[in-house]
């Protein structure tokens, strides 16, 4: 598609765009204190409508596939299924998680699914699926907007044009809004603006993000606070936003009496980590073949087709080992049980030898379901101007597309793009946020 902005233009356009996202909360929280801003990517990712909503309905589809897999292996999957989904849990959050299916109304109200599209095109293929903490959505609209507004007053359009733009764009807040508003609702409230605790670790990294999220909160009539679970007294709040991972909540905090009663207490998400097991996505991936395992997850026609599409997956065993072995190009391997793109090995990115011990290694480690063996999906290093606090550069970097999803009433969604350097993105080493620009929103300013 043609660039809405090139050259010194898009420059300009992408320094505009990051002073605005920056000082609205585009920003991580380091440990020591120090508040970095998220580099920004100059060229958005524009797609079409029709584009947003397939990958929602696939993201969909992906999710409720893997709830129903996750009860039907929790009741009566082997010894491996078990270890994936209980054994890298304990204490509260293991607590917690024994009422994700025998108390908890709703799993997931907001999930987000991790897409690449493939170097040689095609649909986008999923990687791997969040539902413990799916954040962003306001980072995302902090790049959306802020470049939208920066593209509009470089086209010299009055700030009403802008906010019609940025309107019609949507927002992944305010659909995450409507979303938790349902939820209240649902459960037999009868607020029209509930209030809404966020609950965080303290010192969270995305503190800027949950201050902005609060903020659209606040905006729009509802009383909010960010909390930790010490100050989070569940019985003063019509619903509870948690961002802070269940073994983060100490036992006898106020918030803790949520987390393990989530039939009483309306807390989204309640604790499901084991959602976010790459075994379960594997098992997923075996349904495209196995029609007994996919009837007895009571997978319908919809999701098994969603199956069908995943990357093959599978739980590393010895008799996958020598093709694995064999064929590193084609593989990547992961540990059933992590997050943040740690162990993870890109076998097209080791030597021989280097990768046969990566596979021996992940063999003999067995703990939480151990490991798992995806196919490798090769993205497109596609031209991109990366802008942050301290420079502008231009490279090749790698986009992923992840896109919000649920299982409630009103359903989130939206999508958030980040870019990087290398295939296993990270948008501070070497990465950022891309604005995700509607193809006719973006037709308007070109």
């Amino acid at each position: 598609m043609e660039p809405v902005f090139e050259g010194e233009a898009a420059i300009e356009v992408g320094r505009a765009a990051a002073r605005r996202a920056w000082a609205g909360g585009m920003t991580v929280l380091r440990p020591d204190g120090a508040v970095v801003p998220i580099p920004l990517v100059a060229e958005p990712e524009i797609l079409s409508r029709a584009a947003l909503e397939g990958l929602a309905r696939e993201a969909e589809l992906i999710l409720s596939a893997s709830v129903k897999l996750a009860r039907a292996l929790l009741a009566g999957g082997d010894p491996r299924d078990r270890a994936a989904l209980v054994e890298p849990f304990a204490g509260l959050e293991a607590e917690a998680m024994a009422r994700l299916f025998d108390g908890a109304p709703l799993p997931a109200m907001v999930a987000r699914v991790d897409f690449l599209v493939p170097e040689g095109g095609g649909a986008p293929r999923a990687l791997e699926l969040n539902a413990t903490i799916p954040a962003m959505p306001a980072y995302a609209d902090l790049a959306a907007h802020a470049w939208i507004r920066a593209a509009a007053a470089a086209r010299g359009l009055a700030p009403r044009e802008a906010g019609e733009l940025v309107a019609s764009c949507g927002s992944n807040m305010e659909a995450l809004r409507r979303a938790l508003v349902a939820v209240h609702e649902d459960r037999g409230g009868t607020r029209r603006r509930p209030s809404i605790a966020i609950v965080a670790r303290p010192g969270d990294a995305q503190l800027g993000e949950l201050r902005r999220l609060a903020a659209h909160l606040g905006a729009l009539g509802h009383r909010v606070a960010n909390l930790v679970p010490e100050e989070c007294v569940p019985e003063d709040w019509d619903l509870l936003y948690r961002h802070v991972w269940a073994h983060r909540v100490a036992p006898d905090a106020p918030f803790a009496r949520a987390l393990r009663a989530p039939d009483r207490f309306p807390v989204v998400n309640p604790v499901n980590g084991l959602l976010e097991a790459k075994a379960l996505f594997a098992r997923l991936s075996e349904c495209a073949g196995d029609p007994a395992l996919a009837a007895r997850a009571g997978l319908d026609a919809a999701e098994r087709a969603a199956a069908a599409r995943l990357p093959w997956t599978r739980r590393l065993d010895a008799a996958l080992a020598p093709e694995v072995k064999a064929e590193r190009a084609r593989f990547v391997l992961k540990r059933s049980w992590d997050y943040g793109g740690k162990s993870v090995h890109l076998g097209a990115e080791l030597d021989g030898p280097a990768w046969a011990r990566a596979v021996d290694e992940a063999l003999a480690d067995v703990r939480g379901g151990g490991f798992v063996v995806q196919e490798r999906i090769f993205a497109a290093r596609r031209p991109a101007t990366r802008i942050a606090a301290d420079e502008v550069t231009r490279g090749l970097l790698v986009r992923d597309v992840s896109t919000y999803c649920g299982l409630g009433r009103v359903r989130p969604g939206g999508s958030v793009v980040r870019a990087a350097a290398s295939p296993i993105v990270n948008i501070l080493g070497g990465g950022g946020l891309a604005p995700v620009v509607p193809e006719d929103v973006a037709a308007r300013l070109r």
